[in-house]
């Protein structure tokens, strides 16, 4: 597969929404509706098939990651409150599902992945959004349905993009500072074995990751641009746009959403990506 057989040559993004602070997080719902954040501003946006884009949330403390759960809830790791919350999308009212171990708050969750079991991986770097100090080694966790959390990935310099594959059974985490994806096998919920560097040689600094079907997997590197490799952690090609992060929505899932600094962007491929948790499991 080339990058051309992922998007026609000539195809460049549409700008489906600008003048944010810093996108981030996008996530689809079942419909492919797109949900992004905007951490700068304290804000939740919301994207809906052939609509304009509107305010969903404007209180919620650096947004950045988030995931739709199976139930009608957004998962959204609030950096520089240092703590994961639930909000409701229909009522938006919200719980907290995690905020600290062992009695120490967490550093700045930045990203998360909810597994079939409910329960979800999310990794704690710290980029000081607020000036917060680290307050602890940087490192990835897993928070079961009861609300127990501990550590289950301690390899990278600073965990930035995990992602559950569409079977439930792999588990990537990106290290932004060692520019390396890490890949893992899931023999259970916050059960990982086999830990492996599975790409090395990025050459940037690894964000937000997604899936397509064909088991492609897409790296945003900021600056740098989206990379994408096979299934076998070869390299297919890149992708000149600035992004942060990115998920398939539309209403075949075959829109690529971008997460680009002020913008938030959509662009078409020919492949179906990865679907909503409700969707699979």
């Amino acid at each position: 597969m080339t990058l051309d057989d992922i998007v026609a040559k000539n195809d460049r993004p549409e700008v489906l929404g600008d003048g944010y602070g810093f996108t981030e997080g996008p996530a689809a719902d079942t419909q492919g509706n797109v949900y992004f954040s905007d951490g700068r501003n304290n804000a939740i946006h919301f994207w809906e098939v052939g609509r304009p884009i509107v305010p969903f949330v404007a209180d919620s403390t650096d947004a950045i990651g988030m995931m739709c759960n199976a139930h009608g809830d957004l998962y959204v790791c609030e950096g520089a409150a240092y703590r994961i919350v639930a909000i409701d999308l229909q009522t938006k009212r919200r719980r907290v599902l995690c905020s600290a171990i062992d009695g120490q708050h967490f550093n700045e969750p930045n990203d998360l992945a909810i597994d079939f079991s409910g329960g979800f991986y999310f990794s704690d770097p710290n980029y000081q959004h607020r000036g917060q100090p680290t307050v602890m080694k940087q490192d990835v966790y897993y928070c079961s349905v009861a609300g127990h959390v501990r550590r289950v990935s301690t390899i990278c310099f600073k965990p930035n993009g995990v992602l559950l594959s569409a079977d439930d059974r792999t588990l990537y985490v990106a290290d932004a500072r060692g520019q390396v994806i890490y890949r893992y096998d899931v023999i259970g919920p916050g059960q990982l074995t086999n830990e492996r560097r599975w790409i090395d040689q990025l050459g940037a600094n690894p964000d937000g990751l997604t899936l397509d079907e064909c088991g492609n997997l897409y790296v945003c590197c900021g600056k740098a641009g989206l990379h994408v490799f096979d299934r076998q952690g070869r390299r297919i090609g890149r992708l000149d746009v600035h992004a942060a992060n990115c998920c398939f929505g539309g209403r075949d899932f075959r829109t690529l959403c971008i997460a680009s600094v002020d913008r938030f962007l959509g662009l078409q491929t020919n492949v179906v990506g990865l679907k909503p948790l409700s969707l699979r499991i």
